[in-house]
């Protein structure tokens, strides 16, 4: 009987200690999702499955402290339209050329040299065809298709109520080598006395040039109050991308995410209870003891 009230007294005591979470050091941890979306003035939704990551490291998503994502995408070049712009320069004389022109020299003569005595019929003028050379010019035009993607592209990533941009900001431009002068026209500068023209001859020289405005993409966004609870209640997190201007691809987003896992320790009061307990217990036994020793002869 008294040893089943000391162990009666006993699970009391070590009933009375109560437990309080206390959190052990916060752990980061980070997982990265491939991506493959491309963006052309338009926005994309994505969903990740944070939970079943942190399952895997034995959290939950409830142990989420906070977390940040980072979003990396690449602007590439690309030129709309499905001829590029011509843009035509003045002509330059680059050289000279000629060409013979004639008139043509009626020679009316005395009526003294002609008829019976003369050397040819009275009244019956003489053509004759005088050649000369007049100088032509050359002039050539440069024509360059212009080949230009100049939108600067912005993607914008959205979190919960936050969001954050980046733009693309490098610049690039290029020209190759102009290609042979072709003949395109002729045209008449001038005429003399004689209604000869002094021409232009005319060609063209082309070559392709290339401006752009291209780059990496890359912004990073932590989590609001929003977006912690949104991926705490199932795990998962949505998350927004736009393409505010301009087109893009999307290449991986990366979250780092720091966790805490409570443990169960006794609480102060608890442990005074049971204490006090403990040493009643240990006192009536001792007690008890004590009185059965005297008792002996």
């Amino acid at each position: 009987m008294q040893r089943k009230n000391r162990l009666s007294l006993a699970l009391v005591a070590a009933g009375c200690i109560a437990s309080t979470p206390v959190f052990a050091a916060p752990v980061l941890l980070s997982q990265t999702f491939q991506l493959s979306n491309s963006l052309d003035r338009n926005s994309v939704s994505l969903k990740f499955d944070l939970g079943s990551f942190l399952s895997g490291q034995g959290y939950s998503s409830k142990d989420i402290v906070s977390a940040n994502a980072t979003l990396h995408g690449y602007s590439d070049v690309q030129y709309y339209g499905g001829l590029p712009n011509i843009a035509y320069g003045a002509y330059q004389v680059t050289g000279q050329s000629s060409h013979q022109a004639q008139y043509l020299l009626y020679d009316i003569p005395d009526t003294n040299d002609c008829g019976f005595w003369g050397n040819r019929p009275c009244g019956n003028a003489r053509k004759e065809y005088r050649q000369y050379t007049i100088q032509d010019t050359i002039s050539t035009q440069s024509i360059d298709w212009q080949h230009e993607d100049l939108v600067a592209d912005a993607m914008r990533l959205l979190i919960g109520n936050s969001s954050a941009s980046d733009v693309a900001d490098t610049r690039s431009s290029s020209a190759g080598s102009y290609g042979p002068a072709r003949f395109q026209t002729q045209v008449c500068k001038s005429t003399d006395w004689y209604g000869n023209c002094s021409y232009d001859n005319r060609y063209a020289q082309q070559r392709d040039t290339y401006s752009a405005i291209y780059g990496g993409l890359d912004t990073s966004l932590s989590f609001d109050a929003a977006a912690l609870l949104d991926v705490r209640s199932d795990g998962i997190l949505g998350v927004g991308v736009q393409a505010t201007t301009g087109q893009f691809k999307l290449n991986t987003i990366s979250f780092d995410v720091l966790v805490e896992k409570a443990a169960a320790v006794p609480e102060p009061a608890s442990l005074l209870l049971a204490g006090s307990a403990l040493a009643g217990l240990l006192l009536t036994t001792r007690r008890r003891q004590k009185v059965t020793a005297l008792s002996k002869p």
